[in-house]
């Protein structure tokens, strides 16, 4: 990572957050030697299965990140265990004006008002078809209506090795005003039904004894409608006068303690029968250890990514691994314990 934070964080944050990010896109469109630039270990210490896809190590992309799948196999070559593409949605969007992404270095965080651009459910799909699996790969899918998500479900299931079903997204307009437990229930009932690969439910970060509860009861419905597992969790609604939105979705370092928590509590609440994917704050390997003790299987990175730069995985998984073996175990041990 020293040479990412030397150079290239200097760059890149000189230039605004979606400019940063389009030229991080280019140059992941390179056939750049993505191996070699992430130089992670594989180590039997940290193989793991989650809702039984296998994975190399425990450390995913989360969501966000590569919105319309374009780049998916550049990230995967970097050594991650496996990447989350999208949030999908089945018409293209825009999103939401500009400005609508502010950074927080001295926090190391970031705030996003996004509304999920991407090219479409359609175009995604084509685009999976093409692209090689160079990691597992899951894609997540935007809670829009059922006949929607179906839609989507058909058109990129076949190339994915699982779904996310994003049920948390803080700046989009259409779950505001509606019951949402009920709504997850209709979903998950029909795309149970339907889905071939594992799928997991990302729910909303908690702050308050009334929004645990919900979340609590959300992966309740989850687990009783037979997803396979859940994602702990999205960006922390906040605002933020910068944004045209007026408020956005926080990431990075200040949700990690936040995120082990909702671990521990949705863990125990599903009684450890759910895989849980830890995401929120995770930037060192005591980072991620600390999610995993707390019942989480994987973790998920996005913000530390663009702080910390594609050595992070390795930081990680080196670190994990050494820790792991100190204490005589490995991850799936660890995970079959909590």
């Amino acid at each position: 990572m020293g040479l990412y934070r030397a150079v290239g964080r200097p760059v890149f944050f000189v230039l605004p957050p979606e400019t940063a990010h389009r030229l991080a896109g280019s140059l992941l469109h390179l056939p750049l030697p993505w191996a070699r630039i992430g130089a992670v270990r594989d180590d039997p210490t940290l193989a793991v299965d989650v809702a039984g896809i296998r994975l190399r190590n425990p450390v995913g992309l989360a969501a966000g990140f590569d919105k319309s799948c374009r780049f998916l196999p550049a990230l995967g070559r970097l050594g991650f265990g496996y990447v989350v593409g999208g949030t999908i949605t089945r018409a293209p969007r825009d999103g939401n004006p500009r400005p609508r992404v502010i950074r927080y270095a001295g926090s190391q965080a970031m705030v996003n008002a996004m509304g999920l651009p991407n090219r479409g459910a359609e175009d995604v799909g084509r685009s999976l078809q093409r692209s090689p699996r160079t990691c597992p790969r899951l894609i997540s899918l935007a809670d829009e209506s059922v006949e929607d998500v179906v839609a989507n479900l058909a058109a990129v299931e076949p190339f994915a090795d699982g779904i996310e079903l994003n049920a948390s997204c803080p700046n989009v307009s259409w779950g505001r005003d509606r019951d949402t437990e009920e709504h997850l229930d209709a979903l998950l009932r029909e795309v149970v039904a339907r889905k071939s690969t594992p799928l997991f439910v990302k729910l909303p970060p908690f702050t308050t004894a009334a929004g645990r509860e919900a979340v609590l009861t959300l992966a309740r419905i989850a687990q009783e409608r037979g997803a396979e597992g859940v994602t702990c969790g999205n960006t922390r609604p906040v605002s933020d006068a910068h944004l045209s939105t007026g408020g956005g979705g926080l990431s990075g370092r200040p949700l990690h303690d936040g995120t082990v928590d909702a671990v521990r509590e949705v863990h125990l609440a599903t009684s450890g029968e759910m895989a849980v994917n830890a995401c929120g704050g995770v930037f060192t390997a005591e980072d991620a250890l600390a999610c995993l003790e707390a019942g989480a299987t994987t973790v998920q990175v996005f913000t530390g990514l663009v702080y910390e730069g594609p050595g992070i995985v390795r930081a990680v998984t080196d670190g994990l691994a050494a820790a792991l073996r100190d204490r005589r175990t490995s991850v799936a041990a660890l995970t079959a314990a909590a």
